[in-house]
């Protein structure tokens, strides 16, 4: 099977370019977007093996992103990492564990978020 290829959603460069470098480091492909309309014509165009999406977007929030990832790609929609420093309602935290991979707040380590994606790509 090749190469796992992640997509990463977040309005933030910095963040952006901490997830690509520490997801890249992990040996997976990653490809970014800054907003739901790059995200969602970057999985027009290519096949992803998980998503990292942050719920705070400027041009569509998190759930609305997820929706529509899920009618073009289910199982992308499976594979998919909410991160967020928004705070989070029960009902969110519902969604996230029904409908993603689940959810890390911000600040969240690096580290723990590269380990969460190897978990889910293995299953």
């Amino acid at each position: 099977m090749g190469v796992k290829r992640i997509l990463v959603v977040d309005d933030e460069a910095p963040i952006r370019d901490l997830l690509r470098d520490a997801i890249t480091e992990a040996g997976w492909e990653v490809d970014t977007a800054a907003d739901s309309t790059e995200a969602l014509k970057l999985v027009k165009e290519n096949l992803y093996d998980a998503a990292v999406l942050d719920f705070a977007l400027p041009d569509m929030d998190g759930f609305q992103l997820h929706r529509e990832l899920r009618q073009m790609d289910a199982e992308l929609a499976r594979s998919t990492l909410f991160i967020s420093g928004v705070a989070q309602t029960e009902e969110r935290l519902d969604y996230y564990g029904a409908d993603a991979a689940g959810f890390l707040p911000k600040p969240f380590n690096v580290w723990e978020l590269v380990s969460r994606l190897e978990k889910m790509l293995k299953d």
